[in-house]
């Protein structure tokens, strides 16, 4: 019995597809006219942060638990004036990102497409869904790069008094995790396939 849902789910990647080539070009403009118009020396930039902090100057006080201190603190760091290659390093994160985002929305609508029509089970399905997968673990990785590359820029730029800044690769276990499980995926469309081509041969 068929479904809407296969065509619903389509829709909503073919709606993030326009949604997020709006934006895109959106960000392409305003960088072109911040460049254009020398704008970076009065855009604030923020980039993620890592440091730990002086325990006496920040303590933490608990009569339940007693007396801890903050290890290590994740945040974001503005700059109202940002140098050429902090805004192209911050850019270039922000691409990967987009490019990442384009792929997985192209690979889920030809998914559902396939479903819409009935014949999920194709050795095409298995391969996007891999590449899913795939993508999933390695954008956990990259960000990781990415926010270390940036990180290190920060560090021969900037000090602070009372923090102490220094950057860890932390891999998002929860993205890895999800990736696993899509790539498990693959492996039961791979097996579908099989079962679909025995049942076709029995008919």
């Amino acid at each position: 019995m068929s479904t809407r849902l296969p065509r619903l789910l389509r829709g909503f990647t073919t709606l993030g597809m326009v949604l997020l080539a709006g934006a895109t070009i959106a960000l392409i403009i305003l960088g072109a006219l911040l460049i254009g118009n020398d704008g970076l020396q009065s855009a604030d930039l923020a980039v993620p942060i890592q440091f730990s902090v002086d325990a006496d100057a920040y303590p933490l006080i608990s009569e339940s638990w007693g007396n801890g201190q903050i290890s290590r603190a994740v945040g974001t760091a503005t700059f109202d004036d940002p140098s050429f290659g902090l805004a192209i390093a911050a850019a270039a994160a922000v691409i990967a990102g987009v490019v990442a985002a384009f792929i997985v929305l192209i690979l889920l609508r030809r998914i559902f497409g396939t479903m819409v029509v009935g014949t999920p089970f194709l050795t095409e399905n298995v391969t996007r869904i891999r590449w899913l997968g795939f993508i999933v673990i390695g954008a956990a990785v990259v960000e990781q790069i990415i926010q270390i590359a940036l990180g290190l820029i920060v560090l021969d730029n900037v000090s602070s008094t009372g923090l102490d800044i220094a950057y860890h690769f932390d891999l998002n276990l929860a993205a890895v995790f999800v990736g696993l499980i899509i790539l498990s995926l693959a492996e039961v469309f791979r097996y579908g396939m099989t079962l679909q081509a025995d049942s076709d041969l029995t008919v």
